[in-house]
């Protein structure tokens, strides 16, 4: 969706004057927003305006909304292009900033949250500013404003009444005075009170309108879980299906609102669903213990270390990995005790090292990225679950050897030398975890799952242990070069292992 601050001040910012602000947005196809009533689900779109002294925001002027039936339930909000206007009013003693240079201009800032749902919702902000010219006219978007303003619900006329009545499980609502463009017309009903009404009733079939004398009267029933007991109840009627398509091409009215006393006796509202002491108790113990900063010295976190270290020398085990550590193991052996074997090893565990904490931190890159669009939003959708699922899947079928995974370089890049021997040797350890990423590739995705609920600092340490436990065969070889003739012969026993 796209979302973009509008004016419309055509006489400037005028003493005494009420100008426009507005919101539009623009939804992606099936994807809407929400109307000051959601419905059964949702949030209505919230404005927070800063403004210098001597302008002040009202209320949003809603356009009236659409009924979005959802299986049983139904939501009231706005799809396609919505503008959600609102009237700033200028004070009579209104003074602009003087400028230092060019023409006067006025700061107008928004900071504005909504929820955008299709079949997932995302909550979504934005902050938006604009410099209203202080003398000069903007009316750029004066067509959008118009029609903006034309879907508002109008009042109803002077001899307009309405009245709501409470009839044990149902609502009895009488309208008198709509326009003659509504009379005989079928009409949607939107309450401004949330949790009154079941939403989701079908015209027709749970609830029944009709007219008589030009008088609209319905009958709706009220909500299983209804929460409010109102004295009076703000209604929109509006036009609906084609009636309201043509009346919006037209420019003319689609809704008309009327405040409508209620009388009658409300049945008693069910009690809200509570939990027991204990389960309250326990969920609070866990709120807080999630809210609480991870410690490094924890338990946990050190069996999550030595775990890594663990599946780190595992990882020498497996059929692509064992037959590269013999090989290198038996060439620390021919360069015997000297200093020059055990800086070969050194060498060749940071390029290791450097290879596992390169990858956390792009984990961490594309931890810190997701957390800024709304980490966990994403998993109501369907897409990524089934992706999810698919990946762990072909994980375990990796492991059991139904698929091979081919190194994640070509076989040029991995046969790369330098001149300079510690650099190296420094690059055969990079070189050997591109190699052995067949089989790290499931350790990997256990590490990451793991490491993501880390911090940064604890996330690292945790990828440069597994990469420790990978190199640490070849460090030990080349301090004490003997423990090659420790080593089994590979075969098939590794795939066994595996």
């Amino acid at each position: 969706m796209r979302a973009e601050l509008l004016a419309q001040a055509p006489q400037g910012l005028t003493p005494g004057a009420t100008v426009w602000l507005g919101l539009q947005i623009a939804h992606q196809p099936e994807w809407h927003t929400y109307w000051k009533n959601a419905g059964d689900s949702g949030l209505p779109t919230e404005f927070r305006w800063t403004l210098p002294a001597g302008l002040v925001a009202g209320d949003i002027d809603w356009p009236t909304p659409h009924k979005i039936p959802i299986g049983n339930l139904a939501n009231y909000g706005y799809e396609n292009t919505v503008l959600l206007p609102v009237p700033v009013q200028v004070a009579e003693n209104f003074k602009p900033p003087v400028p230092l240079a060019g023409a006067a201009t006025v700061p107008v800032k928004l900071s504005a949250s909504w929820l955008v749902c299709r079949k997932e919702c995302i909550p979504e902000e934005g902050e938006f500013t604009l410099q209203l010219p202080a003398q000069g006219s903007t009316a750029m978007h004066a067509g959008e404003f118009d029609r903006a303003l034309a879907a508002r619900p109008a009042a109803l006329g002077q001899d307009g009444t309405a009245s709501v009545t409470v009839e044990g499980q149902q609502l009895n609502v009488r309208v008198a005075g709509l326009p003659a463009a509504a009379v005989g017309k079928t009409l949607a009903f939107f309450p401004e009170t949330g949790e009154v009404i079941r939403n989701g009733a079908v015209s027709g079939q749970d609830w029944t309108q009709r007219w008589a004398d030009g008088v609209w009267t319905a009958t709706l029933p009220l909500a299983e879980q209804r929460a409010a007991s109102p004295a009076a109840m703000p209604i929109v009627l509006a036009l609906d299906g084609d009636d309201r398509r043509a009346a919006e091409a037209e420019g003319r009215s689609v809704g008309w609102r009327a405040e409508a006393p209620v009388s009658g006796t409300w049945p008693s509202t069910a009690p809200r669903a509570t939990v027991s002491p204990e389960l309250q108790a326990a969920l609070d113990s866990n709120a807080a213990a999630a809210a609480a900063p991870a410690q490094v010295t924890s338990a946990t976190f050190w069996a999550a270390l030595l775990g890594a270290l663990v599946g780190g020398l595992l990882l020498n085990l497996m059929p692509c990995v064992f037959p590269v550590l013999a090989i290198k193991v038996l060439g620390f052996a021919r360069q015997g005790d000297d200093c020059k074997g055990h800086r070969t090893a050194l060498a060749y565990t940071a390029g290791v090292l450097a290879s596992f904490l390169a990858l956390g931190a792009a984990m961490l890159a594309f931890r810190a990225m997701g957390a800024q669009l709304g980490w966990g939003f994403q998993l109501q959708s369907p897409l990524v679950v089934a992706v999810l699922a698919a990946l762990f899947t072909a994980i375990g079928l990796n492991l059991a050897g139904m698929f091979e995974v081919r190194m994640l370089a070509p076989a040029s890049v991995c046969s790369a030398q330098v001149k300079h021997p510690i650099a190296n040797d420094f690059l055969s350890g990079v070189l050997a975890v591109v190699v052995a990423s067949p089989c790290t590739a499931p350790f990997m995705g256990a590490s990451m799952g793991l490491a993501i609920g880390l911090p940064a600092a604890q996330a690292l340490l945790l990828f440069a242990m597994l990469g420790f436990g990978l190199a640490l065969p070849y460090l030990v070889a080349g301090f004490v070069p003997a423990v090659a003739r420790l080593l089994p012969r590979p075969g098939p026993w590794m795939d066994t292992l595996r």
